[in-house]
Parts: structure tokens; sequence; C-alpha cells
């Protein structure tokens, strides 16, 4: 199964597109999607996560759920953001899993509440990389949850 995660915000995306079978996971590619500063952000997300779901040939794509903030701005764009995505499996008919912020930091940190930097360094022993990327760590610790629920189950 090949997975697209995908750490949605309005200023720059992370992303991770995996090869997932039973308990391994080989990691195709992964970066951010800069979107700040863009006037067509959600065009431009749109056509880099389509690049990659029909380069890879895509068939799950995980999700962050939204959390509560307090900035009602923030949580209309990280919708629009998320709309995007959702959107795109539609479109090309992909199984969508979500995961609310703290079920992913249980399953990379065993505490709902860890700090990026807690995420990063797991994400970095769980995967083997050196990453300082938060955006990229946390499509990763997606990933991972969703990798963990698959064997639960």
């Amino acid at each position: 199964m090949i997975v697209l995660s995908v750490d949605p915000s309005a200023s720059k995306t992370g992303y991770v597109v995996a090869d997932v079978l039973e308990e391994k996971v080989d990691l195709l590619e992964y970066g951010t999607i800069n979107l700040k500063g863009k006037k067509n952000h959600l065009e431009i997300l749109y056509r880099e996560l389509e690049e990659k779901i029909k380069n890879f040939q895509v068939d799950t794509v995980l999700l962050e759920t939204p959390f509560y903030s307090i900035n009602a701005q923030t949580l209309i764009k990280l919708g629009e953001v998320r709309g995007v995505v959702i959107l795109l499996t539609q479109i090309y008919k992909l199984k969508l899993f979500q995961y609310t912020p703290a079920e992913v930091k249980i399953s990379v940190t065993g505490y709902g509440r860890s700090s990026k930097e807690e995420v990063i360094n797991m994400v970095n022993r769980l995967f083997d990389l050196n990453l300082d990327d938060s955006d990229i760590a946390d499509a990763l610790a997606i990933l991972y949850c969703h990798t963990l629920k698959r064997i639960e189950v």
C-alpha cells in the first residue's frame, strides 16, 4: 500500500510518501510544501499533492484532524488546507484515515501532550533519520500512528 501522510498547515505542509507492507515501512519521499505568503497557496498545495498521488500511485492518505485553536483565522486557514487534501482523496478515490494530534503523539512518544522536540527526537529514532523539521516529523508521526493502528486491528 502506498501511503501519503500529510501534516496540514497554511504556511508549510509536511508530507511523507511511503510503501507500507505489514510492519515494514519504506520511505519513498518526504518534504514540505511552502505556502506562506503565496496568493494561490491552495492551488499550489493541490498540484503538489496531486503530483505525489500520480507519481507514486498513492492509494491511501493519512491526515491529522484539526486541533482546538483560540485563533479563528488559523482554524479557517487550516480547514481550507484540509479541504484540499480531502478533495484529492475523493477525486482519486483514495482511502482516508484521520488521527487526532493526541493519538499521533501517544503512538510516537507515549504522551498525548508531547512537545515538538520530543516528537522530532522519537521520529528520528523510529525511522533512523536526522530531521530537524517539525512539519516532516509530524507527517512521519502520523504515518507511524497509522502503522500501529493497522497492526492492532
